[in-house]
């Protein structure tokens, strides 16, 4: 960065923030998150083939392993100032955006959101280099910060009028016993409506948690797949539902309210299963054991969601007593080809059937996944080899 100031006397500094905030890596695992930084830097570094940069501009991350990347803007035919500096990273901006939903469409999924800012850094002989860069780098990361409280807000707005509205959407898709294809249950997938900017479910809930919607939202889902359940599930099917740490602590669901809510569906207590994801399960559990437990005392049926994702203790679930583990689908994917992948799930069948729980396979989309998890004594699974979701139906008029 100094020679670049010495040589064109001026360059911006640009700041890319993911802002997964933790969010990614505690609920998919850190193989999930370490894929998303190494997609997003290969389509922050196609942008050279492209010349949107040029060889001299530079390309680094804030910290090791970070999801906040720095760009450098200096290498180009001309010197910037302000105004050229705010046309580059624009162009720069909007052909990451192109790039990454190249990628991500490959991929089957949308792509990463990201907030950006600049300031642009002029070389000064009475000021040290290093001083101005971070005097940029501050800028940048507050205008990057700014363009995300903006987003946060309309977004926000966004779920207020999704929940008073009913805007949300709900789709079931059956549980089923690997041996026999018998109906054990339908999980509850809910999200925005088709096309619109909270079609994606993961970003919706992550939305609707940095901007303290989530307790309303799951209120809201919850009501609909409840509503749902009285016209979609078969007689003694069970009705799984995707639980936060807010729920937890929701008065709605942790009193009565919930079970009148449950029995007014024409469903018995025994029939509702609560999914908590595993890192709500093992590092908050002394928080929500109590919830959990009253739970559990009113009939309710509890499953620990992503399994193998996380990093805690297989042991540390025994405080849960769970009576569903749902293995991670990220761990589902090609176990037919992979030994670890087996080992881990043998570990698993093995810890449930010490605490008298069952295990449920997640994402399962191959003939060769499904035989593979027979053989290993798994005796539910889910996913689109077996079902695909389907959307409630209308209610008859």
């Amino acid at each position: 960065m100094r020679r670049l100031l010495e040589e064109r006397g001026s360059a911006a500094i640009v700041y890319l923030d993911l802002a997964t905030g933790g969010q990614l890596e505690a609920q998919h695992g850190w193989q999930a998150y370490d894929d998303l930084l190494r997609e997003f830097a290969t389509a922050l570094g196609s942008l050279r083939e492209t010349g949107v940069l040029s060889h001299r501009d530079l390309v680094a991350v804030a910290a090791v392993r970070a999801d906040k990347f720095v760009v450098v803007l200096g290498g180009g035919p001309r010197a910037l100032d302000p105004g050229t500096a705010t046309a580059a990273v624009e162009r720069l901006c909007q052909a990451l955006r192109a790039a990454l939903e190249l990628r991500w469409r490959a991929l089957g999924g949308l792509p990463p959101a990201f907030h950006a800012g600049h300031a642009v850094v002029y070389r000064d002989p009475m000021l040290r280099a290093e001083r101005a860069v971070h005097r940029a780098l501050d800028e940048a990361l507050r205008q990057s910060r700014a363009a995300r409280a903006k987003e946060d807000v309309a977004s926000a707005r966004r779920i207020d009028t999704l929940v008073a509205e009913g805007g949300v959407v709900a789709w079931f898709q059956p549980i089923l016993a690997l041996d026999g294809g018998r109906v054990l249950g339908h999980e509850v997938f809910s999200h925005g409506a088709g096309g619109g900017p909270l079609e994606d479910a993961e970003r919706l809930f992550a939305l609707a948690e940095r901007t303290g919607r989530l307790q309303a939202l799951e209120r809201a889902c919850r009501r609909l797949a409840l509503s749902g359940a009285r016209r979609h599930l078969p007689r003694g099917a069970k009705l799984f539902l995707n639980t936060s740490a807010a729920s937890l602590a929701d008065p709605e669901l942790a009193g009565a309210a919930f079970t009148r809510m449950v029995e007014a569906a024409g469903l018995d207590r025994g029939d509702v299963v609560l999914e908590i994801t595993e890192r709500v399960a093992l590092s908050e559990r002394r928080q929500f054991r109590e919830a959990l437990a009253g739970l559990k005392r009113r009939g309710f049926q509890i499953a620990v969601d992503d399994m193998g994702a996380g990093y805690s203790s297989l042991q540390s679930l025994v405080d849960v007593e769970p009576d569903y583990l749902k293995f991670d689908m990220t761990l589902v994917r090609h176990i037919d080809r992979s030994l670890i992948k087996r080992s881990l799930l043998e570990t698993l069948v093995d810890l449930a059937q010490r605490i008298g729980a069952r295990v449920i396979a997640e994402g399962i989309e191959a003939d060769s996944e499904y035989h593979a998890l027979r053989e290993l004594g798994v005796p539910l699974g889910q996913g689109r080899f077996l079902a695909a979701p389907r959307p409630v139906p209308a209610e008859n008029p």
